[in-house]
């Protein structure tokens, strides 16, 4: 219709400078037109998107379904076992991606607007996400699933440089939550509480699928503990350190080879490898993420092998499982 026309000319030039503004997208960046275009597309459908609620979930009309957002993959787990399919999730950061330096495409911006429900995990990119978002889509719940959780100090020598958030109580904690035990019970409380503070109705649901989920990870560590306790006092060394609220768990103790989330220097591979020398290590274990040269230089220097473990698999819980497999086989 021609007033429709006219209200799309005229308001799309404040529009542009306004995203531009929130993205801060500096004119002539790079970024093209048409990808800057869709976010303003979906930032505008936004305005009048449905407000959180399940309708008859899965099996309903179209689009009846809503979309909860998430960081990381293994909280996509997460929230499936819980809502037990009444949502759909948005994993913002895919399989192989690192979220250290992850930062969301315009396509993924724009895909934002579907979504009602952020669920945050403490990942480094979210600091400065959030309020970008938050400025595009005021409807948006943003939550932190890490709420309650006891953060664990990074050792000394990792991450020296890896920022962490201020809301956590400044630098030196280990913000790689959701393998350790109490951590991620946590986190799947958070996320029940979530779901149904904004879908009542499916509460219920939400509750019992978390009651399961919980005592799934109970009987895992169950199965670890019993596996791992050769390991007890022992070094383990991985190259990024992800692991060491798992690895809390068992009392054994985390090594990095990466050192202030950079690639070692040969002063401090040489320290590493007189250090795996001494502890009798035969398996360094690297993620997917992550450069497995210095994994390797130091495992050639010890004869021992690299193995590739994901702390960010998308089945959290048999990644967990394959985790300590690959830690039980190191113990032998």
């Amino acid at each position: 219709m021609p007033g429709r026309s006219s209200i799309g000319i005229f308001c799309k030039p404040f529009a542009m400078r306004t995203i531009r503004n929130v993205l801060d997208i500096e004119p002539g960046d790079p970024m093209k037109l048409d990808t800057t275009i869709a976010t303003l597309t979906f930032g505008l459908l936004w305005l009048t998107a449905p407000s959180f609620a399940m309708g008859s979930g899965p099996s309903g009309p179209a689009g009846t379904v809503p979309v909860v957002t998430v960081s990381i993959m293994p909280q996509a787990y997460f929230v499936d076992r819980i809502s037990g399919g009444r949502v759909r999730v948005l994993v913002l950061v895919g399989q192989g991606k690192d979220p250290h330096s992850y930062d969301p495409t315009p396509r993924q911006m724009a895909e934002l607007s579907s979504s009602p429900l952020w669920l945050l995990v403490g990942a480094d990119f979210e600091r400065a996400l959030r309020p970008k978002v938050a400025a595009l889509y005021p409807k948006m719940a943003i939550v932190d699933t890490t709420g309650g959780i006891a953060y664990r100090k990074l050792e000394a020598h990792a991450h020296a440089g890896e920022k962490s958030d201020a809301a956590h109580g400044g630098g030196g904690l280990d913000i790689h939550v959701w393998l350790g035990r109490q951590a991620a019970k946590t986190m799947a409380a958070n996320i029940r509480d979530a779901l149904s503070t904004r879908d009542p109705a499916g509460a219920s649901i939400y509750s019992a699928n978390h009651d399961e989920l919980v005592a799934d990870i109970d009987a895992a560590w169950s199965t670890l503990a019993r596996d791992l306790a050769p390991l007890r006092g022992k070094t383990v060394f991985v190259y990024h350190p992800s692991f060491g609220y798992l690895l809390d768990d068992f009392g054994i103790v985390q090594e990095a080879v990466e050192t202030g989330g950079k690639e070692p220097t040969q002063k401090n591979l040489a320290a590493l490898i007189d250090t795996a020398r001494t502890d009798g290590a035969r398996i360094i274990f690297v993620q997917p993420q992550f450069p497995a040269s210095a994994a390797k230089t130091v495992a050639d220097a010890i004869g021992g092998i690299v193995v590739e473990i994901d702390a960010l698999a998308p089945d959290w819980l048999e990644n967990i499982r394959r985790i300590g497999a690959a830690l039980k086989k190191a113990a032998k």
